[in-house]
C-alpha cells in the first residue's frame, strides 16, 4: 500500500469473486488491489473531486472539514459493482460544527462516497477504474449506511439518523456533458491583495474569476423515508447489514441489547432480541449466523425460526407478511483472549492480531470448526541481526549507484552501495564506520542539501524523539542537532529560487504534523518554528516575505515570515484567488524530492522496516546509462574503473531476478560465464504509487503468481542481459540464458505457471523506448510463439471489438484502441489463419487509418505492422497507399516531425521489408510515383528512397535496375514532366549511385549517354540531355554482369560472365545516325553484331553470386581503345 504516515488502513472488502480487494485508508485513499500478484490496478480519493450532491439532498459542503475514513462496503448489481465509503469527522479537526450549527452537536456527522467500478473481463486487470459518482453529507454514524436491492431490482441506500432507520431510492445516471453549477451561496469575492505587492485595494472586478471546482455527480435520488426506531431509548454503538435476495437483515446493538432486524419493499420489522452488553463487534457470518466480539472471547450464533403451528421454516423462502418467529441460538463460545484487533472473516475463521510482552506480533487464526480452534498464520519476522535491533535500517537516501546513506535505529548513518545492498542485504554493518555521536531514536526522512557560499552539501534528517541533524556528507560527522519536533522530520524543502529577502540559504524542515522549522544552512542557525495544525500539510507555496501553508482540510494559513506570525486564514478558493495574481513558488509535498541523477530512489516517509529497507529502480534509465558506460572506449584509469563497475552493477541487479534452481544448466551458465551469483535480496512490483514485495520460498513461485509480474520480470532480465552482452565476452552467455527465459520456463517451472501477460507488454511497448522497446517487442514475439491457438483466437476474439476502425472518432486515439490494434496486428501477422475475414479487415483498415493520420500518436505501431504484416494487409487496403505514405514518412526530416518514437526511422526500416518481400509490387509503385506522382513533394521522397535502397539493399534493386532508370530518365524529359528542374539533382544524385554500385550501368559525362545493361543481354541507351531512349544493343544471350565506356564516349564494352565473352560497340555519334536516328551506329558490318566479340576462360572464377559481381568484377581502361577487366584474381587485357 501506500506509505506514509496517517494513512492507516481502516477498511480492506473482497470483490468479484476474492480477485480484488479494496482497501479504504483514514485519509480517503481508496485502493484496488490484485489478488493474484499484490498490485495496486486502480486508486482514487474519497475528497479528491468534490460534486453536488443529488437532487432533494441538502448541500452541507465541508469541504474545510477534516474526515476520518472509517467504512466500506461492496455492492454488485447485475454486473456494475458499486463502492460506498462514509466517514466521520476526525475528532482533531479544527471546525466540527460547521455542517448544520443548530442542532448543537447533537446528531453524528458523516460524509459518503459512492465509487462505480469499472473492470474489464480480461484475465489480467487492464483497465480497472473507480469513478466516483456521488457525495453528500448526512446526520448519522458512518457506519450505519449501505444499499438494499428491493424484489423490482431498485436500489435503496439506507442509513440511521438519531437512531431512526431511513432509507431512499437511488440510481446511477448516465454520463452527461458537464454543465456549470449554480455559485454556492458563501462563495463571496473578497478582496484578498498579494501581500508581496502594494496594499492597494481592488474591486471585485479587478479580481480573476475562480472556477468553481465542484462537479455533478451521477447519483439521483428519491424522497427519504423513516420506517421508524431501530432500538427506542437506546444508544446504538454498531450496525451491520447483510443482503439476503430481495431482503436486507441488519444486527444493531447497544449497551443493552442485540437487535436483529429485516428489510423488504419498504418495511422495517424486528426478528429477535438478545440481552448483550459489552459487545466489541458482530459481523454476519451466513445469512442466518453471525458471530459476536466480546472482551476476551468470540460467540457464534445462529437463527432459527418457526411458524404460527412450531414448524421450522426456511426464514428466506417466507414472505414477508406470514408472520414467524425467530431466536438466536448459541453454537460456539471461543476464548481468544487479549488483543490488538479482530475481524470475523467467514463462518469459520476469525482473524486475531496481538503482541507479546517482548514486542512480537502475530497473527491467530481461529478455526471454529476444529477442536484445536488456534494456530498462528504469521508472526513478524525478528531483527535480521540478532539481538540488535537497533541495527535494523530505517531510512535510505541513495547519493549515488554506489554511496548510498543508511540511517539506522541506534541513531547513527552507515554507508552502504547498491552492489553491497544486494550481495550481502542481512550483513551486519561494521560499528566503526558510525559516527560516535547518535541521535536519540530512529533516523527517518534523509535528504541533501548544499551550502550556497561554499557549495558544501549535508545531509539532513531526523530521529522518531523529534531532533533533527545535519551531517557532514563525506564522513558523516555530526555538525548540528536540534530537538525540535514532537514528531518525526518527514519532508526537508530548500529554497533555491529564494535569492533575497529573509529566506535566503534557508531549508524548511518538516514534521509528520505540520510543524516546519526554518534553519539557515550556512552556519546551521535555527531560526523559529511555524506551528502546524490538526490537519496534515499537503502544500507549501513561498514568496519574498510570506509562507501560504495549505493543509488537508482544504484550509490555508499565511506566515509572515518578517514578524514570525501568522496574519490571515483562507479556504481554498480563495488560495487559487492569490496564487493566481503570481509572485508565488509552489511546493507539493506528496513526494520527496529525490536526486534527479541517479535512477534510483528510496520510497518517501517511510516508517515501516520493509519500506525503509526499499529502494526503487528506474530499470530502463539504468540500462541506458550503463550501455553507454559499456559501450565508451577507456582512456584512462577512471574510465577503465567506471566500465568495471557498470559490469558489477549490472551482474548484482540481474542476480536479484534471475531465479536460481530453476535448471542446473542455466545456473551453470550464469555463474561460470556470466560471473552471477545468487542473490538473497528480493525484488518487488511498483505500479500505481504502490509496491508489492514478494517474498523467496520455492524459486518456482516467483512465476506462478500472475501474467503481470512473469512478464515483468522477464522484461527486466531481458533489459539487463541485453546491456550485459554489450559486453562481447558476455554475449553467447546472455543470449543463452534470454533464451531461457523466453521460451523454457513453462517446462521448468511447470503447471502453475504464469506465461507473460501479452497486454502487460504491450502496455511497456507504448511507454518505453530504445532497448527496453526492443526487448519488449522480442520479449512478446516469443511469448506469442509459444502461444496456443485457442488463447490466440480468444485474445483476438475479445480485442478486435476495440480496433481503432471501430470507434467513435474522439476514441480512436485511445490506450484501448491502441492496444487492441497492437495485440490483433502482431496476431494476426504471426497467425493470420486463425483469424476471420472480417478482423483481418478492420486490422488493415485500423492500420491504414493510422498511417496515414499525420496527428496519430500510434503512426510508428502501423508503420512497425506494415513491416510485420504487409503480406497480410496487401489484401485488404490499398497497397501502393500504404507504400507511398511510408515513402513520405521514411524520408520526413521536418523538425515537427520528431519525436521519441522516430517514425522516419521505423519508416525506412518498413520500406527495407517491403522492398526484400515484396519486390514486384514495390517497383511498380516506385516506377509510377517516379513517372507520375500525386505531388511534387512526393516525387522527391521517392528519389530518395530509391537512393537509400541503393544504399542499403542493393540486391532487392539489381534485377529491376533497367525498369528503374528507365523511370528515372523519363522524370528528366520535359514532355513528360514539367519539374525537370525540380528533380534534377535528385536524378542526378540516383544515377550517380547506380553508377558506382551496379557494374551493368555506365554513364560518360561528355557526351551524356547512359548505359544500362540487363539480365535479359540488352544495353539500352540513353541521351540524358533529351531524357530519351535512344537504341537497344542485342548480342548477348544471357545476363550482362558489366558494361563501361571508353574515355572518349566512342567506345562500349559489354561483359557476360555466364557467357565468357567480351562485346565492344561503336556507340559514338555518327553521320549515318544523323538520318536514322534511334538507330544503333553502325558497326562495320551487317545485322547488329556488335563491333568486336572477344572470348575468355577464367575456369572457377567465373562462377559468381549477384553480389560478388558488384563487388569483385571491375573494368579499366588504360587508353580510349586499351582496356583490362579484373574478374575476381584474374586480369584480361583487350584492345578495342
Amino acid at each position: 500500500m501506500a506509505t506514509g504516515t496517517g494513512k492507516a488502513v481502516t477498511c480492506a472488502r473482497l470483490i468479484e469473486d476474492a480477485q480484488f480487494l479494496v482497501v479504504l485508508q483514514e485519509t480517503g485513499d481508496l485502493s484496488v488491489i490484485f489478488l493474484e500478484d499484490g498490485s495496486c490496478v486502480a486508486t482514487n480519493d474519497a475528497m479528491g473531486k468534490r460534486l453536488y450532491p443529488p437532487s432533494g439532498i441538502e448541500d452541507r459542503d465541508a469541504f474545510q472539514t477534516l474526515w476520518f475514513w472509517n467504512h466500506l462496503k461492496v455492492y454488485e448489481f447485475g454486473g456494475s459493482t458499486v463502492v460506498v465509503v462514509s466517514a466521520i469527522i476526525n475528532p482533531n479537526s479544527p471546525s466540527p460544527a460547521t455542517l448544520d450549527p443548530t442542532d448543537n452537536g447533537a446528531l453524528d456527522r458523516s460524509c459518503l462516497s459512492i465509487f462505480e467500478l469499472h473492470s474489464c473481463d480480461q484475465p489480467a486487470p487492464l483497465d480497472v477504474r473507480l469513478e466516483k459518482v456521488g457525495q453528500w453529507h448526512f446526520d448519522g454514524p458512518s457506519w450505519s449506511v449501505g444499499i438494499h436491492r428491493e424484489t423490482d431490482g431498485s436500489l435503496k441506500i439506507f442509513n440511521l439518523s438519531d437512531g431512526r432507520f431511513l432509507s431512499r431510492g437511488i440510481r446511477l445516471l448516465p454520463h452527461a456533458p458537464t454543465q456549470e453549477a449554480p455559485m454556492e451561496k458563501d462563495a463571496l469575492n473578497i478582496n484578498i491583495p498579494n501581500p508581496f505587492k502594494a496594499l492597494v485595494p481592488h474591486s471585485a472586478e479587478q479580481l480573476p474569476s475562480v472556477e468553481n471546482s465542484r462537479e455533478a455527480g451521477r447519483i439521483g435520488c428519491d424522497e427519504v423515508h423513516d420506517l421508524g426506531e431501530v432500538l427506542p431509548g437506546e444508544v446504538i454503538l454498531g450496525f451491520h447489514a447483510r443482503g439476503v435476495g430481495s431482503r436486507t437483515r441488519i444486527i444493531a446493538w447497544s449497551d443493552e441489547h442485540l437487535k436483529i432486524l429485516e428489510h423488504e419493499n419498504g418495511l422495517l420489522r424486528a426478528l429477535c432480541a438478545n440481552p448483550l452488553s459489552c459487545v466489541e463487534d458482530v459481523q454476519w457470518t451466513t445469512d442466518t449466523s453471525y458471530t459476536v466480539l466480546f472482551e476476551d472471547r468470540a460467540e457464534c450464533y445462529v437463527l432459527n425460526a418457526v411458524d404460527a403451528d412450531n414448524n421450522e421454516v426456511n426464514m428466506g423462502h417466507v414472505p414477508s407478511e406470514v408472520k414467524i418467529i425467530v431466536t438466536s441460538q448459541l453454537l460456539q463460545t471461543i476464548t481468544i483472549g487479549q488483543r490488538d484487533a479482530a475481524d470475523i472473516t467467514s463462518a469459520l475463521q476469525i482473524l486475531v492480531t496481538s503482541c507479546s510482552e517482548k514486542g512480537d506480533r502475530s497473527l491467530v487464526v481461529y478455526d471454529t470448526s476444529a477442536k484445536d480452534s488456534s494456530r498462528t498464520s504469521w508472526r513478524a519476522s525478528s531483527s535480521k541481526y540478532g539481538s540488535s535491533p537497533t541495527l535494523e535500517v530505517t531510512s535510505m537516501l541513495p547519493l549515488e549507484l554506489d554511496l548510498i546513506v543508511q540511517g539506522y535505529a541506534d541513531g547513527r548513518l552507515r554507508k552502504s552501495s547498491l552492489i553491497q545492498l544486494i550481495e550481502e542485504p542481512n550483513k551486519r554493518p561494521p560499528s566503526k564506520e558510525a559516527p560516535e555521536i547518535a541521535l536519540n531514536g530512529f533516523i527517518t526522512g534523509l535528504h541533501v542539501v548544499s551550502n550556497g557560499r561554499t557549495k558544501e552539501k549535508f545531509i539532513v534528517g531526523g530521529a522518531d524523539d523529534g531532533s533533527m541533524a545535519f551531517w557532514t556528507i563525506d564522513h558523516y560527522k555530526l555538525c548540528a542537532r536540534w530537538l525540535l519536533f514532537t514528531t518525526c522530520l518527514v519532508h526537508v524543502i530548500q529554497l533555491q529560487d529564494t535569492e533575497q529577502g529573509p529566506l535566503k540559504g534557508c531549508v524548511l524542515c518538516i514534521s509528520a504534523d505540520g510543524t516546519v522549522a526554518v534553519i539557515v544552512v550556512d552556519g546551521f542557525q535555527f531560526l523559529y518554528l511555524v506551528p502546524g495544525s490538526s490537519a496534515p500539510l499537503h502544500r507549501i507555496c513561498v514568496g519574498s516575505n510570506n509562507l501560504l501553508l495549505a493543509y488537508a482540510d482544504n484550509r490555508a494559513r499565511l506566515w509572515d515570515v518578517k514578524t514570525q506570525e501568522f496574519w490571515r486564514s483562507m479556504s481554498q478558493e480563495k488560495v487559487e484567488e492569490l496564487l493566481k495574481q503570481g509572485g508565488w513558488t509552489d511546493i507539493t509535498l506528496d513526494t520527496r524530492s529525490t536526486l534527479q541523477h541517479i535512477p534510483l530512489r528510496s520510497i518517501p516517509s517511510s516508517l515501516f522496516p520493509d519500506t525503509s529497507s526499499t529502494l526503487i529502480l528506474d530499470l530502463e534509465r539504468f540500462t541506458t546509462e550503463s550501455i553507454k558506460v559499456a559501450k565508451s572506449i577507456s582512456t584512462n584509469r577512471d574510465q577503465t574503473r567506471a566500465i568495471l563497475m557498470t559490469l558489477e552493477r549490472l551482474r548484482s541487479v540481474l542476480s536479484t531476478l534471475l531465479t536460481h534452481g530453476l535448471n542446473n544448466d542455466i545456473d551453470t551458465v550464469c555463474s561460470a560465464k556470466l560471473g552471477i551469483r545468487p542473490s538473497q535480496a528480493s525484488v518487488g512490483f511498483a505500479r500505481n504509487g504502490t509496491v508489492t514485495l514478494y517474498g523467496k520460498t520455492d524459486p518456482r513461485d516467483l512465476w506462478c503468481l500472475s501474467g503481470d509480474v512473469s512478464a515483468a520480470r522477464a522484461l527486466s532480465i531481458a533489459v539487463l542481459l541485453n546491456a550485459l552482452s554489450v559486453f562481447e565476452e558476455f554475449m553467447e552467455g546472455a543470449n543463452t540464458v534470454m533464451k531461457f527465459y523466453a521460451t523454457s520456463l513453462a517446462s521448468a517451472v511447470g503447471p502453475k505457471y504464469q506465461p507473460p501477460s501479452l497486454v502487460y507488454l504491450a502496455l511497456r511497448w507504448f511507454d518505453s523506448t530504445g532497448d527496453v522497446r526492443r526487448s519488449t517487442r522480442g520479449l512478446f514475439d516469443y511469448t506469442v510463439a509459444c502461444l496456443s491457438d485457442e488463447d490466440a483466437s480468444a485474445t483476438t476474439e475479445h480485442w478486435q471489438h476495440h480496433l481503432p476502425c471501430l470507434q467513435p472518432t474522439a476514441d480512436r486515439e485511445s490506450t484501448q484502441a491502441a492496444l487492441a490494434l497492437f495485440l490483433c496486428g502482431y496476431l494476426a501477422a504471426e497467425k493470420y489463419s486463425l483469424l476471420s475475414t472480417s478482423a483481418l479487415i478492420d486490422i488493415s483498415k485500423s492500420t491504414a487509418l493510422y498511417l496515414h493520420d499525420e496527428h496519430s500518436l500510434h503512426r510508428v505501431l502501423a508503420v512497425d505492422l506494415c513491416s510485420r504484416g504487409f503480406h497480410i494487409w496487401q489484401h485488404y487496403i490499398d497497397a501502393m497507399e500504404i507504400l507511398r505514405a511510408l515513402f513520405s514518412l521514411a524520408t520526413n526530416t521536418r523538425k515537427d516531425s520528431i519525436s521519441l518514437q522516430n517514425v522516419a526511422s521505423q519508416a525506412r526500416l518498413a520500406v527495407l521489408q517491403i522492398a526484400s518481400s515484396h519486390t514486384a509490387l514495390f517497383m511498380t509503385t516506385l516506377g509510377l510515383d517516379i513517372l507520375t506522382p500525386p505531388t511534387l513533394e512526393h516525387r522527391k521522397a521517392v528519389m530518395q528512397i530509391v537512393a537509400f535502397l541503393i544504399r542499403k539493399r542493393p540486391l532487392v534493386l539489381q534485377p529491376n535496375i533497367p525498369k528503374l532508370m528507365e523511370a528515372v530518365v523519363r522524370s528528366l524529359d520535359p514532355n513528360v514532366t514539367t519539374h525537370r528542374e525540380a528533380v534534377l539533382d535528385s536524378a542526378t544524385e540516383i544515377i550517380g549511385h547506380v553508377v558506382k554500385t551496379f557494374p551493368t550501368v555506365d554513364f560518360h559525362m561528355g557526351t551524356q549517354r547512359l548505359a544500362v545493361g540487363s539480365t535479359e543481354g540488352a544495353v539500352v541507351m540513353y541521351d540524358l540531355k533529351t531524357a530519351i531512349r535512344l537504341y537497344v544493343l542485342e548480342s548477348h544471350k544471357k545476363t550482362i554482369s558489366a558494361c563501361s565506356f571508353s574515355p572518349d564516349g566512342r567506345r562500349l564494352l559489354t561483359l557476360s560472365i555466364d557467357e565468357s565473352v567480351v562485346l565492344v560497340w561503336k556507340v559514338g555519334s555518327s553521320f549515318a545516325s544523323f538520318f536514322n536516328p534511334g538507330a544503333p551506329p553502325r558497326q562495320g558490318h551487317g545485322d547488329s553484331q556488335p563491333f568486336k566479340t572477344i572470348s575468355f576462360n577464367v575456369g572457377e572464377a567465373a562462377n559468381m553470386s549477384p553480389q560478388e559481381t558488384m563487388e569483385l568484377v571491375h573494368i579499366n581502361w588504360v587508353a580510349d581503345r586499351s582496356v583490362k577487366i579484373k574478374i575476381r584474381d584474374s586480369i584480361l587485357t583487350f584492345s578495342t
